[in-house]
């Protein structure tokens, strides 16, 4: 193993509060103030080309906003559905352009697949992003150095819900209501396979939550000062 390698592996539920005061020097942020009440949903791998939309139209049928955190050469693909979430007043993250492994690159292959991203969302959909997701939550000592130096702060999660392994809705359901907290961020994904159960899982949690008290948030605001 490589010296320095720190791989979180997508399959692991993370709680690990952190001080909001601290928040500008964590190099990688799993949550927010767990005194708080509220949460942050991300979604990763889109835009999907129908996918997207019908995520949208969840959350805007509840009112409430999530973070996106987008492959870029999806967005090349599929430029609409970011400009929706966008317009929408959704935020965006950055996940690479390829979903490349960048404990496997370091600095070269991290700095293109970061760069490539950052500006087909901005020519895209006019935006700029400081947030940035590694795919499959891995990195190393290396790519954190260059992600560092490109202003950026890495964002991973809380709760998985592990829609990736099509869970059915209920396990979902039950994975992110066992262990939600206050801060969480939870991740799901809106570019999911045929037999993903995301929509009607995020369908049945938001109102739930909703009821316990939670307040949906983007990423962002989750780790502003209090």
């Amino acid at each position: 193993m490589k010296r320095g390698l720190s791989l979180l592996i997508a399959a692991v539920i993370f709680i690990f509060p952190f001080s909001l005061s601290a928040a500008a020097d964590q190099p990688v942020i799993r949550s927010g103030n767990p005194d708080s009440m509220k949460i942050a949903l991300t979604f990763d791998d889109g835009p999907h080309p129908y996918k997207t939309d019908a995520v949208l139209d969840i959350l805007a049928r509840y009112g409430i906003r999530a973070t996106f955190f987008v492959i870029g050469e999806n967005v090349s693909y599929y430029p609409q559905p970011l400009k929706r979430a966008v317009a929408l007043g959704h935020e965006i993250g950055n996940h690479t352009y390829h979903h490349a492994r960048i404990s496997e690159g370091c600095d070269a292959v991290t700095a293109e697949e970061i760069e490539k991203t950052e500006e087909i969302i901005f020519r895209t959909a006019g935006y700029r992003t400081r947030l940035f997701r590694p795919p499959e939550g891995a990195y190393d000592d290396c790519a954190l150095e260059v992600v560092k130096n490109k202003n950026y702060r890495v964002i991973l999660w809380t709760v998985d819900s592990r829609d990736w392994e099509n869970k059915s809705a209920e396990a979902m359901v039950q994975t992110v209501m066992s262990n939600v907290r206050g801060g969480s961020i939870l991740l799901f994904h809106d570019y999911m396979g045929k037999r993903s159960n995301t929509l009607e899982a995020i369908d049945v949690l938001i109102p739930r939550l909703i009821a316990r008290g939670y307040r949906f948030v983007t990423v962002s605001e989750l780790l502003e000062q209090s």
